[in-house]
């Protein structure tokens, strides 16, 4: 009995790892990895007090174009879907609000560069390709760090190469640059 347990265990394990390369460990990047990988099967993502699930879900045309439709499902079951594509070493997100698309990502990024989300809800922002951030699984290095402002608050998000989104920081007190963790992928 105790056995089947075991095994049972360790098989848990692995599928909570099945978006990992092999030899690839969870807190690692892979350098030949990019920012926002579209082909990741399912994480787990701590958000505050909550979590939800992001799992791929398969492809979907929208105005003549292929996105990879992700859905994020939370812990009291609503569900929220996000399309994203790549072309040309751009990463784009659908935005259903306003049909059109916003870049999230470019390969040709530099630190300083800047960006509206196409309803001027949110202002992007490079900040770092070596930022640092400590969650409770992982010492993180080399990150790329994206700055988000919106009218209400000022957040930073963590991605590394190969993982993507890892997480996130927001801005407390005001103008204090004191940062508090909200968010943070598990390995569960």
């Amino acid at each position: 009995m105790k056995k089947a347990f075991l095994i049972a265990i360790i098989l848990l394990n692995l599928k909570g790892y099945s978006q990992l390369k092999e030899g690839q460990n969870f807190c690692s990047p892979n350098e030949d990895g990019v920012y926002f990988p579209l082909a990741i099967d399912s994480k787990k993502i701590f958000w505050k007090n909550t979590y939800y699930i992001e799992t791929n879900n398969g492809k979907k045309i929208i105005k003549e174009k292929e996105y990879t439709e992700i859905k994020q499902e939370w812990e009291n079951k609503t569900v929220d879907l996000m399309y994203l594509r790549e072309e040309n070493n751009i990463v784009y997100e659908f935005d259903e609000c306003c049909e059109n698309e916003t870049i999230r990502f470019s390969k040709d990024f530099k630190i300083g560069d800047k960006w509206n989300k196409v309803d001027n809800s949110m202002e992007y922002e490079i900040i770092s390709f070596s930022g640092e951030l400590k969650t409770p699984y992982c010492e993180y290095k080399n990150l790329l760090v994206m700055q988000a402002k919106s009218a209400s608050n000022t957040f930073q998000f963590y991605y590394l190469k190969g993982h993507g989104y890892i997480g996130a920081t927001v801005n407390i007190n005001g103008a204090t640059v004191t940062k508090k963790l909200i968010s943070c992928v598990t390995p569960e």
